[in-house]
């Protein structure tokens, strides 16, 4: 730990003090402002314009739809459509194929191209329902270490530039674009695809900003403040017609055909930020067929409700190599779908603005660095601080809420990793694994990570077990400790139990074997509950509930041996067997629990 910990401190030069720190910080001034930058809009925003869940709806389309479907078209009524689209739908803009430079087709038809052997199904959840699988096959694309999670789903993008030893964007010029991704394992036609999706994602993001300056800007209070169209990555679909995919589901609430994308709203997003969307359609010849496809839009009342039925929804029907976007707020009271055709294939590019707080490798990478080094502070084994200077001059009740606060945030951190990073990666399957090169390294020092924190674990379940067992004057000795252990290895129990759920569900017979969840051995172990041999290995098991059970038992023999240490008062033998009796039933709830029993008690009261 001691060797990576280092490591990791000589990479983070903003971590350094004194004058090296105004020397570092000067030497990147371009990512600290546009961090800074990023922030203060997102606050400006939430200040003077709310958030997406408090959006109100748009306004209310006054015309009259003339079709006799609850849906308008372009070719039906052309006035009604575009009157429809400007008041009701505004915020959504599209370029045709001529308005956009040729490399740009070009590029992007290349790139398409090249990801081909990168498109996967996903396996999502929606609702925590059974699992189904898309009807498209998608591959992420962005900053490097960014994710990208629906559904239940955590997709792990490939970089679209090149990266340094620490997974991070490098910011030296390479001799050859593209020459650390084939390091790592990717092809050269891959390579060459990721790095040309990278370079139109900065035509888009300057071409949104010029929509969002002439078109939005203007219109919203206070005057300019928009959102953000700084994408960071893009979601790229492959989409295949009806007459390929014969199982797409009919979109039946507009009667507009079949769906390859039904309705939704992009989750994940910073507020207010801005969508591009460019598409190209593959073997749809003849104009009938590539009218078929088309992006449907329907208004919605607000951030949080659901569809305005006063509002006719619109189907757009647009050629291939159009860019389409949804700028601003129009994602927050606005739906969007992708009607099928019936011939030819649909390639769309997606670039959005997600939400990087929680979602990135270098965040969870730091976040644990930060960890060990906090830890470093502290000997698990005895729940004593290291350093004796200050832990003499500190309070008892100091030392103990501090070694209390460092479990917690390593048994959350635990929860953490196996959920939300190595659980999601290895349920992905085996061919997912083979093809994101980048997250190789990443995953296996998360791994090893995991196993780390776990003997940490160890070894202060040792030190509890040692604490029930004899009468302990430490200053970190508290049934606070216990009762973390308690609740957040409750939690995973929990959760281990819903992916176990999740991994046998039906739809995975259905799949190829390589696209089945894989086990990972740094906590699907098969054993029965031996402390002494989970001790000897510095192991958690797999099965919790007995754990659990025993550490109940020791917070129960620990509260009742301190508790009569301080009374110090002799009882009769009669007595003090129902005391004890009392105690020990009491010992083994943490306070939380002790809490809701007196509380559901009250109740009772009340009711009789």
């Amino acid at each position: 730990m001691t060797k990576k910990r280092k490591r990791r401190e000589r990479s983070k030069p903003t971590q350094t003090s004194g004058n090296e720190d105004k020397h570092a910080i000067q030497a990147t001034p371009n990512a600290v402002t546009a961090e800074d930058k990023a922030s203060c809009l997102a606050q400006r925003l939430k200040k003077h314009r709310g958030t997406a869940a408090n959006t109100p709806p748009p306004p209310i389309w006054k015309g009259t739809n003339h079709t006799g479907r609850p849906y308008l078209t372009p070719h039906d009524d052309p006035k009604a459509f575009e009157d429809c689209l400007n008041t009701s739908y505004k915020g959504f803009l599209y370029d045709p194929p001529s308005a956009l430079p040729d490399w740009l087709h070009n590029q992007f038809d290349s790139s398409f191209r090249g990801m081909d052997d990168l498109f996967l199904y996903d396996t999502i959840q929606p609702g925590k329902k059974r699992l189904t699988r898309t009807s498209v096959t998608r591959t992420l694309v962005g900053e490097p270490g960014s994710t990208y999670k629906y559904l239940g789903l955590r997709l792990f993008s490939h970089p679209w530039v090149d990266v340094d030893e620490e997974g991070n964007a490098a910011n030296n010029i390479c001799a050859k674009s593209g020459s650390t991704l084939r390091k790592l394992g990717y092809s050269e036609r891959v390579t060459t695809a990721l790095i040309e999706m990278g370079r139109v994602n900065e035509y888009l993001t300057e071409r949104s900003n010029e929509m969002l300056e002439k078109y939005v800007s203007p219109n919203v209070v206070p005057g300019g403040l928009v959102g953000s169209a700084d994408y960071n990555l893009t979601l790229v679909n492959k989409m295949e017609s009806t007459s390929i995919r014969r199982d797409l589901k009919k979109e039946s609430v507009y009667g507009m055909g079949k769906v390859s994308v039904g309705w939704h709203r992009d989750s994940g997003l910073k507020d207010f930020s801005s969508i591009a969307v460019y598409q190209t359609l593959q073997g749809a010849t003849s104009t009938k067929t590539r009218d078929e496809w088309g992006v449907a839009l329907r208004a919605m009342d607000g951030g949080a409700g659901g569809p305005l039925t006063s509002v006719p929804a619109l189907m757009l029907p647009l050629p291939s190599g159009s860019l389409y976007y949804m700028l601003d707020e129009f994602n927050h009271n606005h739906e969007h779908a992708v009607i099928a055709g019936s011939s030819g294939v649909r390639y769309s590019s997606t670039h959005r603005v997600a939400r990087e707080g929680q979602g990135t490798w270098q965040y969870i990478r730091d976040k644990i660095d930060h960890f060990f080094i906090s830890a470093s502070q502290y000997d698990f084994n005895k729940g004593t601080s290291i350093d004796a200077n200050n832990s003499s001059n500190m309070p008892a009740k100091k030392i103990r809420e501090k070694f209390v606060s460092i479990v917690r945030a390593q048994q959350l951190l635990l929860n953490e990793v196996e959920f939300e990073w190595l659980r999601q990666w290895f349920v992905q399957g085996q061919k997912h694994c083979s093809l994101h090169y980048y997250w190789h390294r990443p995953i296996e020092q998360l791994f090893g990570w995991y196993q780390d924190l776990e003997k940490l674990s160890v070894s202060v379940l040792n030190f509890l077990r040692r604490l029930a067992s004899s009468k302990c004057d430490d200053k970190t000795a508290s049934e606070d400790l216990y009762d973390v252990f308690i609740e957040c290895l409750t939690e995973r129990s929990k959760l281990r139990e819903a992916w176990k759920t999740r991994y046998n569900d039906p739809v995975f017979e259905e799949i190829s074997t390589d696209e089945r969840p894989i086990s990972c051995p740094c906590f699907d172990r098969n054993r029965d509950f031996d402390f002494k041999r989970c001790s000897k290995l510095g192991q958690m098991p797999n099965q919790l509930e007995d754990l659990i059970s025993q550490i109940r038992d020791w917070r129960s023999a620990f509260v009742e041996m301190n508790t009569a240490s301080k009374q110090k008062v002799k009882f009769d033998s009669t007595y003090s067997n129902q005391k004890k009796q009392k105690k020990t039933k009491s010992g083994s709830l943490t306070r939380k629990e002790q809490k809701r029993v007196a509380s559901n008690w009250e109740q009772l009261k009340k009711q009789m």
